[in-house]
This record gives structure tokens, sequence and C-alpha cells, in this order.
């Protein structure tokens, strides 16, 4: 057992959060960002410790500078104890001997559907460390978008009638990020202990900072990866249907082959007046300046738990066009932008021709109504204070 971890065995509360990826990886979005967040802003009063995978989603080399196999504090000014498990190391007997060493008063488990990172955790606490309280989060793994996702709908099925049946969904406190969240927890766990604490974004908001806006040109952008659930193809088929002038940026990892060719398909049949540019994957520092030499950032999402791209735009004052399938509603009431019914056929077509109509005031009182939207946020007095009573026995 490292100093640290002997120096705080009689911390009155030590969390132990188990995710697949963690800080510096990026690849697999917003649930890093939410878990990341957490740990730095739980720290002040609890004692946070994370076990993480040593590389970043679908990557096989490993983070540079980064020790394996032992307890480092990797990110600046936080005290966070991160231990980057090797794939080599990474089993059963692992899990167990980390649970046993940083003895935790509550171990929190980051989405729904990890074998390594939640369900062996899950699985060795309720068998082995009964005093142990369980935290779990779903992080939108129960949405219907994504538990049809990748055609693994029977195995996910399987594994709650499991976790029902032998009764283990009941020793579970289920951390929801939002109402909808609660509904669906309940809907396949029934009555069950859950709290609703919203997700912590990064929470130092830049000043707004505006753009030139030319009446019938809009600069729009799109960031994610580029899979089904994220829907750039719906936002194509739309755009074959707009009259206005519009530079689209589409930034993101390919990670469905096929998928990405009939998007390309459809972007060689686009008309002059629709310019497209794929700049490839970015990383997390380089989205908020991509997404802000646009005028209008754009997600027709099948599902997101927080959506933490939507948020950063808001953060910078762009607006956004969105599904209605997120948590961030009644936009044009705050003029932030517009949530749109994704069933319907060309439902995006005319919010893109009035974002490409407006002038500049227009703009400017719409980027600032996004802008407001995450101040309103990040200065919510029980943001943070809402997870403290998750963990406390």
């Amino acid at each position: 057992m490292n100093n640290y971890l002997k120096q705080n065995e009689n911390s009155k509360h030590k969390l132990l959060i188990f995710s697949d990826w963690f800080y510096p990886g990026y690849k697999a979005g917003g649930p890093i960002k939410s878990v990341t967040n957490l740990s730095i802003a739980l720290q002040q009063r609890v004692d946070v410790f994370v076990f993480t995978a040593n590389a970043d989603l679908n990557e096989t080399k490993p983070y540079p500078n980064i020790q394996p196999n032992t307890w480092i504090k990797p990110i600046e000014g936080s005290n966070v104890q991160v231990y980057y498990c090797s794939k080599e190391n990474l089993n059963r007997a692992t899990i167990k001997v980390i649970i046993k060493e940083v003895n935790p008063t509550s171990v929190y488990l980051n989405h729904l559907w990890s074998f390594w990172f939640v369900l062996q955790p899950l699985f060795i606490c309720w068998l082995n460390f009964k005093k142990i309280k369980i935290v779990l989060c779903p992080r939108g793994a129960l949405f219907e978008s994504a538990l049809h996702y990748l055609n693994t709908y029977k195995k996910k099925k399987v594994v709650m009638m499991i976790l029902k049946t032998l009764g283990i969904h009941k020793k579970i406190h289920f951390h929801a990020t939002t109402p909808q969240e609660k509904e669906t927890i309940e809907k396949y766990f029934g009555n069950v202990n859950i709290s609703i604490a919203n997700n912590l974004p990064d929470l130092q908001q830049p000043t707004l900072s505006i753009i030139e806006k030319k009446q019938g040109e809009l600069k729009l952008v799109f960031i994610a990866r580029i899979v089904d659930i994220k829907n750039l193809k719906l936002l194509l088929q739309n755009l074959q249907n707009v009259t206005s002038n519009i530079a689209l940026t589409i930034a993101g990892p390919t990670e469905d082959k096929n998928y990405w060719e009939e998007c390309k398909s459809i972007i060689a049949k686009f008309t002059s007046n629709i310019q497209v540019n794929y700049v490839g994957e970015i990383t997390p520092i380089q989205v908020m300046p991509l997404i802000k030499e646009h005028h209008l950032y754009c997600l027709p999402t099948q599902g997101e738990n927080f959506g933490h791209s939507i948020f950063e735009s808001f953060m910078i004052g762009r607006p956004v066009l969105i599904s209605n399938k997120t948590p961030w509603l009644n936009l044009n009431e705050k003029k932030a932008g517009w949530e749109v019914d994704i069933i319907q056929p060309n439902s995006f077509v005319p919010f893109l021709e009035e974002a490409a109509n407006w002038q500049q005031q227009a703009f400017d009182e719409y980027c600032k109504g996004a802008w407001q939207v995450t101040n309103e946020y990040i200065n919510n007095p029980k943001l943070v204070s809402t997870y403290y009573p998750m963990f406390e026995n």
C-alpha cells in the first residue's frame, strides 16, 4: 500500500471511482469529462481515488508519461489519486486488491455495461465488501437509443435480469443526472434508491465573444463521433433542402466507416450553396475554439445524457440546433437555439434557414442567450452540494 493511502486510512469518507476512461483520455467523449469534473469537485470533502485503464478508447498505446499500475496524482493542482491499470493487470484479482487497499466508504460506478469497470467491481463489492455503499450512474445507458445501439440489446437485458434476480439492484444507490434518467431507472429496476444530481461540467466560463454575421450566410459546425446515434446523416439530408449559403464543418472520429461512407455519398450530391469541410478528430481543448469560429452548433443526436459539446457551445455563447433527445429544452424561449423533433422529416430546414438569415443584431441576441444558459447553470449553488449525500452511509 502506498504512503498516501496509509496516511488517509482513517478519513471519514473515501470514494473509489471505477471508470473505463479518465483524464487525460477524451475519445469516449462526455462520460470522461463528467467523471473527471466529479472527481475534482468532490475532493474538497471526500478523498477521491479513481481506477481506470491506461489507454484511451480504441487505443492500444498507453497514455504517454503516465506510470501504470500505481497510484499517482495526474491532474495539476488536484489531490485526486488515479490508478491507471495496464491491460495485462486488468483482472478480477487486481480489482479486489484495489478495493481492499483503498477501503472506501463508497464505490462509484460510471456507466452500466462495462464488464471490468462496472460489473466486476459491482459483483466483487456485493460478495466481499458488503459495508461499502455502491453508487451507480448509468450515464444515459438505459435510454432506448443507447440500449439498442450496436445490437447489444439482448445482452443488456440479460445483465439487468441477473441484477434483479439476485437482488443486487436493491443494494445500489442510483445516480440519475436528470429527472428523465430517473424515470428510465425506475422503468427497468422498479422501486430503488435514486438521487438526482446534475452533471458537473467545466465551471470556468470565458467572456462572450461574437463574430461577424452576414445575412444569407451561415457557418455551421458538427462535433461528435461519426456513428449512427449522433445522427450526422440526418443533418446532411436536411441540408439537401436548404437554399441559403451554408458552410458546414464536421469534426470527430469516423468510428463507423460504413456510416461515414453513407454520409460522404450525400455530401457528394450537394449543390454549390452547401460547402462541407471535414477536419477529422480533434482534442478536447480544440472543441470550444472551433465552435467559436462558427455561428451555430448542430447535433441531431438520438439521445444524450448531458451533451458536453452542447454545453460548451453555450459556454462560449454560440446558439445550438439540436434534437429534443437531450436535457436542453425550451431553448427558443431563452433565445439560445432550438431543440427539434428528429422523427419529422426536414424538421431542421426552417431553423437552418432562419439562422442563415440572421442579421448581426439577431445573431448577437442568440449568442447572449446561449451564454446565459451556462452562466445560470454553473452559478447554481446546489450544483455540487447535491452530490455529497449520495456518498454518505
